[in-house]
Formats: structure tokens, sequence, C-alpha cells
């Protein structure tokens, strides 16, 4: 005789409470959730809350100073924007919000903390950007970090940073045999996989802005003179006269040139040139020039060995991308979030 199946009999018998319960009439259980649910949303409308993440509150404030740095970081203010236009793109950053708390939640879950001196390092690395500290301050300010607790903020966005690094880390690994065949399979195409010709050179220059244009060529071509007649060298000249603030220390050394990288009436003028020769005194668009080239490259087909390493970096950092977003899909699915877009 088979023994009677109490266990399915007690499920359904759950199973049926829960829909009459939920459902069917407004029982204890039903009563129970709709408070709850009626006690965060009275909470959200009275400390302005945006959002709910693991039963941690994201406030209207900290979403409008994470809108306030991604509009920072590219060049924009808040009161630039429309209204309309501003709403969507505080939807968008509240959900990159979300993403942090609950990456943050975790890292802090764990314990996690990055090594001090790999905190130091990014601290250090995020200080040196700035040429003082009245300018770090100022920036600080701008992007409305607090420095009585900058190093503690940094240091948990490094930690954080790390947490997730590891966590994604199996599953970004690129093998070398990934790599050269995807080389073999974009070469064709030609784009990334030719060296355009090439020429290294180095110049002297005078503007011509505001500036006399005739006592400018008159100098222009006296040194000019001095250089084939060998009473100064190329790289004194440069050094004393050249208006270049980039190149005129080093000598007016440009390094090697592509075409499309310099103005046209500039590389008419050095790509016709053999190597190891000297131009008149010429005339561009902002002022006088003598070049002199030093070597010439012409086109050619890329090695594999050269754009090697830049290969495997796209395709990490592709797969990284794709990692971390297979990873929030998965945290968020088992995390409790409440919106409340009508505080946003």
């Amino acid at each position: 005789m088979k023994q009677f199946p109490w266990r399915i009999v007690l499920y359904l018998v759950f199973l049926g409470y829960l829909f009459v319960d939920l459902k069917a009439c407004n029982g204890p259980l039903k009563r129970a959730i709709s408070k709850r649910s009626d006690v965060a949303r009275e909470d959200a409308a009275k400390y302005k809350w945006v959002a709910i993440v693991n039963q941690e509150p994201v406030s209207y404030r900290q979403l409008e100073v994470a809108v306030f740095r991604h509009l920072y970081q590219r060049g924009k203010a808040p009161e630039e924007i429309p209204e309309a236009n501003l709403k969507m793109i505080r939807r968008a950053v509240l959900q990159s919000l979300i993403n942090e708390t609950i990456v943050r939640q975790h890292a802090d879950g764990d314990g996690y903390e990055a090594p001090a001196e790999e905190v130091d390092a990014f601290v250090s690395r995020w200080i040196s950007q700035f040429a003082s500290g009245t300018e770090m301050a100022k920036r600080s300010i701008e992007q409305r970090l607090e420095d009585s607790g900058l190093r503690e903020e940094l240091g948990r966005i490094w930690s954080h940073k790390k947490w997730l690094e590891q966590r994604i880390a199996p599953g970004i690994d690129v093998t070398d045999e990934e790599v050269r065949a995807w080389f073999d399979a974009n070469r064709e195409t030609g784009e990334g996989f030719t060296e355009p010709e090439k020429v290294r050179a180095r110049h002297i220059f005078l503007s011509t802005v505001e500036t006399d244009d005739e006592t400018r060529e008159t100098l222009i071509r006296d040194l000019h003179r001095q250089i084939v007649e060998k009473e100064s060298t190329f790289e004194e000249i440069a050094k004393t006269y050249s208006e270049d603030p980039k190149t005129k220390k080093i000598g007016g050394d440009l390094n090697w040139l592509a075409r499309d990288r310099v103005p046209d009436d500039f590389s008419e003028v050095v790509f016709a040139m053999d190597p190891e020769t000297l131009s008149e005194p010429f005339r561009t668009g902002i002022g006088w020039h003598i070049v002199e080239v030093l070597e010439k490259q012409a086109e050619r087909p890329v090695d594999f060995k050269e754009v090697e390493a830049e290969i495997r970096d796209h395709l990490e950092n592709q797969r990284t991308e794709d990692t971390v977003k297979v990873l929030l899909e998965k945290l968020r699915s088992v995390a409790n979030i409440r919106l409340f877009p009508e505080n946003i």
C-alpha cells in the first residue's frame, strides 16, 4: 500500500491559502504587505527617496549628485539641459546608481577591502591629475566631493571596482588563439591593419597671427640662409627662434607624422620631400615654416605583433562589458528593488 502523499497535499493547501489571502480576499497576509508598502511610500514621500534597494533607501540628493557628475564628465551642467531630457537622464542615471548600490552591498557584505597600497596608489593617481592643491579643491567642489572624506570615498570606489573585477575575472580571459583568430578574421577589412605613409621631421615655425607678415618672411628667410651656410645648426635656431611651444625646446622635433594628422597646406610640402632634405621657407594658414625631413616610411601592412596587445585589450574590454552586464542582471534578479518615480 502506497503512503499517502501528505507533503504534496500540504504544499497545495499552502498555495491555496496564499491564493485566497492575496487574490480572492483581503486576508491578513495581504493587509500586512499593503500596510508595509504604504509605510514605505509614506517614508519615500517624507524623505524624498527615489528607490529602495534591499531595504536601503536611495535619496533624491544622491541621485542629484550622480546626475551632476554624469553631466560634468561630459562638459555639461543640469541647467543647460531641457527639463524633459533631464528627467530621462535622471531615470538612466538612477539605474546606474542602483547597480552601484547593489555592488557596494555585496562587496561590503563580503567584507572586501582593497589592499591599502592599491588604494594609496589610486588616490595618488587621482590627485596627480591636478596642477595644484587649489585646483584639486576647486574640482572636488565642482564634482561635489567632500574634501574631508575624499580619501575614504576614493578608497570605497577602488574597493568596489576591485571586488567587481575579481567576480568577473574568470569570464574575461582571452587566449592567444582568440587574439590571432580576430586578427585573421578582420585584417581583410584594411581599416586599422595598414600603417600609413609617414615622415619623421623637424621644423622651425614663425607665427603670422597678429604680426607683420613681411617682417616674418624676412626673418624666416634669413634663418634658412644661416642653416644652409652653416652659420648655425637647425636645432640651435629652432630652440632660439621657433614659436611652436611643443617642439621648441627639443630642436623642433615633430617625430613621425601621418598625412591625415597634419593640415593639407603643411603635408603637401613635407610629403613631397626626400629624406635628409631641407625645405625652402613656406607659408601655411598659421605662419612660416622651415622643415627638415629626416626619414620616410611608405605605406605597409601592419604585422600581427604590432597590434596583438591592442586586439587583446579590445577583446578583454568587450568581454568585460558583457560579463559585467550578465553579473549585474543576476544580482538585480535576486535584489529587492522598489522605485518611486513620482519623486524623480
